[in-house]
Parts: structure tokens; sequence; C-alpha cells
């Protein structure tokens, strides 16, 4: 399917960094999928179920690995980036808009999939809010990302991230991506939920408000 542009959608261009230069890109994460983070990719695909967005994603190294006949619509804000993506899924629907601005309607998916994105989207409390707002209230987010550690190494992190920052287009790679998404109004699931020293990946529900119970009746 051709690409459904959004004309209306504003984007941030910012500074172009690895993660925007598609060739680079996919060389980086070719040898990080050698090292373990190939079976997470099937993992993190393997679980959508039904209406499934992919936000972010990228040069499209998830798309071939959802069932055939799943009903998928991969996202992206790159154009350059979302061209690679078509390529090596020509049979997917792609949207160019932002995590930011999701351009859908309230509860039109029963899956979202967020692969090594939220450490550069802009506002990922904004973000994480519009993936709320599509999913369905049974709806799942499974997730993959990296985190700042908990450790020495997480001051290592805070010290890089301004130069990083820069060089990797938006990459921050001191997020502490789980609390938000708790702070979002999600609830994390410990099935599947792995650590892998600064990799994360895990699943989330909505976190629904309790109806008010009912009133007996006045005696």
């Amino acid at each position: 399917m051709a690409t459904d542009e959004c004309p209306n959608q504003d984007y941030e261009d910012g500074m172009r960094g690895v993660e925007q230069i598609p060739w680079l890109y996919d060389a980086m994460c070719f040898v990080l999928e050698r090292t373990g983070l190939e079976r997470w990719r099937t993992w993190l695909v393997g679980g959508a179920k039904g209406r499934t967005l992919e936000v972010g994603c990228g040069t499209g190294r998830n798309l071939p690995r959802y069932a055939a006949g799943s009903l998928v619509i991969a996202l992206e804000p790159d154009a350059s980036t979302l061209a690679k993506a078509r390529k090596r899924a020509p049979g997917m629907l792609f949207v160019r808009a932002s995590a930011e601005a999701l351009p859908f309607r309230e509860g039109a998916f029963d899956t979202v999939v967020s692969s090594l994105v939220f450490c550069s989207v802009p506002r990922p409390e904004v973000g994480l809010s519009e993936i709320k707002r599509v999913l369905t209230d049974a709806g799942q987010l499974r997730m993959m990302e990296h985190v700042r550690s908990d450790g020495w190494y997480g001051g290592v992190q805070d010290f890089l991230q301004p130069a990083w920052t820069k060089v990797a287009g938006g990459c921050h790679p001191n997020r502490r991506t789980e609390a938000s998404v708790e702070a979002a109004g999600f609830v994390m699931e410990e099935e599947g939920r792995r650590s892998d020293g600064t990799m994360r990946r895990f699943t989330a529900k909505k976190k629904l408000a309790l109806s008010a119970s009912p009133r007996g009746g006045e005696g």
C-alpha cells in the first residue's frame, strides 16, 4: 500500500543523527541483533494481537516478523527512514506522523508496539498519553527500550547525555522509561518482563478508573 501522508502534521527537523541515517542505523541494529536483540524483537511482535500500531517503526526491522495477515499500521516521522521501511515490508500500511500526535481515534488499537523509540521522543509523557488514548481499555502496550542504569553507569549516562543526544539526533540514554510508562497511567505486567544491562522489555495495560459502587437501597 502507498504511504498515508499526514500533510497537516508538524514535524521538528532538529539535528540529523545516526538514528535518522537509515544505513548507519541498520548497521548498528544488525550488530545488536546478533548479540541478543533479535530474540527480543521476535518476542515483542510475537505477542501483538488484533489491530496493531507500531510507533516509530524506524527502518522496519520489526515488520517482517509480524504473522502473515496481521492488521498492522507502521508509524514513523522521518521520511527517509520511512522509505526504507516501505522497502522492507511493501505490503504494510504506513503513516508518517509523530508519536506525540497520533492521527487515530480513541481506542483504535488492541496493541501498540514500541521498539527503541521513547529514548528519542521529545516529550515522552505526551507520546505515552497518546498511546493510552488510542488503545482499547483491554489493549496492551508492548515495549523494548534502553534506560538509565541504577548503578554507577547511570552517572556516566547522565554525563554523556547532552553530547550523545546531539550526535544521535535526539536519543536520551538516561531516561527512566519504565517509570514514565507507569506515570502515564499504565500498569506493568510481570509475564515476559526482562532486564539485561540497560535494556528492558515489558508489557503494560491501561490503569482503568474504578467505577463507583452502586448505592444500596435505603432501609
